[in-house]
């Protein structure tokens, strides 16, 4: 009898040393299922820097377009001009500098633009000098010289060009010779004349360009 209230003390003493949880925690069939994370939605960063590169982008246009109609541009850019001295020998552009200035040779040879034209009597080659040094108030000088094979380059074109012209105007391009005897193209040279533009087509007589024909285009809208 003794050793059966001994046991039942014991037992009642250890259940006074269980310590209690300070929670209760309840579990359902939701808490049990695994719920993947949600990400349907982007992260906040994420849609911040995106409408800051659409802004960018819209920005960038707008000002594309303003640089691109506001006032004048220099049309001779539209011309598929190289550097000369990738397109003749840098000896020639030299003397070609020489010729047609007092800039100094070795150090203009560099800037200097070339365009060039095939034809029957040889490749036609316009320079650009692209230096201030040969711009004056009538514009800046534009020469070109016939190159045949094995021949010393001769001239056949100098003239001081204005370059700015309205966006849909092109300042030199190859025009048909309507005698189809000269062996080279003919050249169509457009300038500003006032509110308008003027159309000048120069062709090559054998020895050099000359004006063959001029007229005056109206400009819409001035």
């Amino acid at each position: 009898m003794v050793t059966k209230n001994r046991q039942a003390n014991i037992s009642q003493e250890q259940k006074g040393d269980l310590i209690p949880l300070s929670y209760t925690q309840h579990f359902s069939q939701d808490n049990l299922a695994y719920k993947p994370p949600d990400n349907s939605k982007p992260p906040t960063s994420f849609l911040f820097i995106g409408r800051w590169f659409r802004f960018g982008m819209m920005l960038f246009l707008l000002l594309s377009v303003l640089l691109g109609t506001v006032g004048c541009t220099t049309n001779a850019a539209t011309i598929p001009w190289s550097v000369a001295t990738k397109v003749v020998p840098v000896e020639t552009v030299q003397a070609v500098v020489t010729e047609n200035s007092e800039l100094n040779p070795q150090e203009a040879a560099s800037n200097v633009l070339a365009w060039t034209v095939d034809g029957q009597a040889g490749k036609l080659v316009i320079f650009n000098f692209n230096n201030p040094g040969v711009c004056g108030n009538e514009g800046c000088l534009y020469v070109a010289y016939l190159i045949g094979k094995d021949a010393t380059p001769v001239r056949v074109f100098s003239s001081y060009l204005n370059p700015k012209l309205p966006r849909n105007k092109s300042l030199l391009q190859v025009a048909d010779d309507p005698t189809k005897t000269s062996g080279l193209p003919c050249l169509q040279v457009q300038q500003p004349s006032g509110d308008n533009i003027r159309k000048l087509v120069f062709c090559f007589n054998g020895r050099e360009y000359q004006l063959a024909k001029s007229s005056l285009i109206e400009v819409r809208g001035k």
